[in-house]
């Protein structure tokens, strides 16, 4: 059994010194900026005395977006415990070392790129835990990296960002570690394929941003989950395309909406994007546009340069076989971008998916980027074994085959 010995609290409103933070937090009923730097949400711990810390806040406000002005710092904290020292539970907060990197030392553009003191934010680094060592100097390890920081005890960064290594050891299939793909971007945090969710699944650590392709009108591929679009854009508000409402026949399925292969390019970049689960944030409704494959290439590109880790993207051709039969064809366009952006061989940073055959079999004539089959199921049998859907293409043409015999398919 544990029994609590002492206690002590912190305020959530305790604040030191230092220039206004919280200009782009949206989530909170307080009045933002805050005036100062708040002190609040420590991540990491260690003794500064016998009845002393050190506490290591966290990158400040949730996301690398927000925390641009949320200066990484390390507190010195007394706590006066009630019960074991009869204290009154306050907690007294003191000096702190302030990070920075004034000898240039990150190989990456950081927030205060441009100042002579270099102060790292949260938007440099995402700081959770930390070490004092034998010589005084403190490591302190950070998640968007993920990289080990070493600092003097003035806060001075003293060598480059360390990459962590995959102590874990896991392998995929080919041997190769793992790589992280920002599905639809960071599409719990933002509207799903918006060039504002990639960027924040990047800041999350993304090898690879992944966005669903169709076609507008004028044949010009976009990101959208769907091409039916009223649950992902705020079309349905638009009255202007109020006649666009429409039902067609996608795949075998009735769909009653607004298809993006009904509006042009122009059209599409009046709509915002919205984000479609209720039990979501809502609160980014209506700021985004609908970005175009090449948009997304130039972000991976912008991506890389910044982080210095190559950013790479993986795009899902959808319903490809409906596409084709509307005259708007997906694998051309595609292809085109690709070779125009240097993503055609096979070793460039760039997986093309689909969930139909004939569409990667048509690709894999085209170029020689990699190609990867998804497929679907209905359930699992009582054996294990999945019940398996057959692709689009594949209930077009009358082909009775499913994925379980895929090694087939090479013909």
């Amino acid at each position: 059994m544990t029994e609590l010995k002492g206690f002590a609290s912190l305020p959530a409103d305790t604040f030191a010194a230092g220039p206004q933070s919280g200009k782009d937090v949206t989530t909170t009923n307080r009045t933002t900026p805050f005036a100062s730097q708040p002190v609040q949400g420590f991540s990491g711990v260690q003794f500064a005395d016998q009845d002393s810390f050190w506490f290591l806040p966290d990158n400040g406000f949730g996301a690398k977006a927000n925390s641009s002005d949320f200066l990484l710092r390390l507190y010195r904290v007394d706590p006066s415990y009630r019960g074991v020292e009869t204290g009154d539970g306050s907690v007294n907060v003191g000096e702190f070392i302030q990070f920075a990197d004034p000898d240039h030392k990150v190989p990456f553009k950081i927030t205060q790129d441009g100042t002579a003191e270099r102060l790292l934010t949260g938007a440099d680094f995402d700081i959770e835990s930390f070490v004092l060592a034998a010589d005084g100097t403190i490591w302190v390890g950070d998640e968007f990296g993920p990289y080990l920081l070493h600092f003097d005890t003035s806060g001075k960064l003293l060598e480059a960002p360390i990459a962590t290594p995959n102590f874990s050891k896991f392998k995929t299939l080919n041997g190769q570690v793992p790589l992280v793909l920002g599905h639809r971007g960071a599409s719990g945090e933002r509207p799903e394929h918006t060039l504002a969710s990639y960027e924040l699944a990047i800041a999350q650590g993304a090898d690879f941003i992944e966005p669903d392709l169709v076609s507008t009108k004028d044949g010009v591929l976009v990101a959208r989950h769907e091409n039916e679009i009223s649950g992902t854009t705020d079309v349905a508000s638009r009255p202007e395309f109020a006649s666009r409402k429409a039902t067609k026949i996608i795949d075998g399925t009735s769909f009653t909406g607004w298809f993006a292969e009904d509006f042009t390019l122009a059209e599409i970049k009046t709509l915002r994007a919205i984000e479609r689960l209720s039990f979501r944030d809502q609160s980014y409704n209506g700021q985004f546009e609908i970005p175009t494959l090449q948009e997304i290439i130039d972000l991976a590109k912008q991506k890389s340069i910044e982080t210095g880790r190559t950013i790479g993207i993986y795009p899902e051709t959808k319903h490809p076989t409906y596409h084709d039969s509307i005259g708007l064809s997906l694998e051309e366009p595609l292809v085109k971008i690709l070779k125009a952006n240097g993503l055609d061989k096979k070793d460039s940073a760039v997986f093309i998916q689909s969930f139909e055959v004939g569409n990667l079999k048509e690709l894999n004539t085209l170029i020689d980027a990699p190609l990867v089959q998804l497929f679907d199921a209905a359930d699992i049998a009582l054996d294990g074994t999945l019940i398996e859907t057959r692709s689009a293409d594949f209930v077009a043409s009358g082909d009775q085959r499913t994925m379980e015999i895929c090694d087939r398919l090479k013909d």
